[in-house]
């Protein structure tokens, strides 16, 4: 097997920690391995306090599009209802044309009928 350019102890891999991180690990494996477990037990707990934050933002951001859609739905609605009302305005107002003609001519006709008679 081929050696490393650092030299190690022999006792293990060398991790090529600072020392400082060295004073404070508890030379008994066990205790490492307890001392690791706490420590990713925390890491996950960041990370989870992180991601239950960055859902309650993107729930609260969904909400705020439904709203958005909802409105956006209503005005499409009311738009369609206006242009439907305006369309038979328009209808309305040509009959009611078409019915003043009449009646202008109505009271014509009957009297040339009634003259007739």
């Amino acid at each position: 097997m081929s050696q490393s350019s650092t030299q190690s102890s022999g006792s293990g891999p060398d991790f090529h920690l600072p020392d400082e991180i060295l004073s404070v690990i508890p030379t008994d494996p066990y205790d490492q391995l307890d001392l690791a477990r706490k420590i990713t037990s925390m890491a996950i707990a960041s990370r989870v306090s992180k991601l239950e934050t960055e859902v309650a933002r993107l729930r609260l951001k969904s909400h705020d599009k439904d709203r958005a859609i909802a409105e956006l739905e209503e005005k499409m609605k009311l738009s369609m209802e206006r242009d439907s009302l305006s369309m038979a305005t328009k209808k309305l107002g040509r009959d009611l044309s078409k019915v003043g003609i009449s009646s202008y001519h109505l009271p014509v006709a009957t009297s040339i009928i009634a003259i007739c008679l």
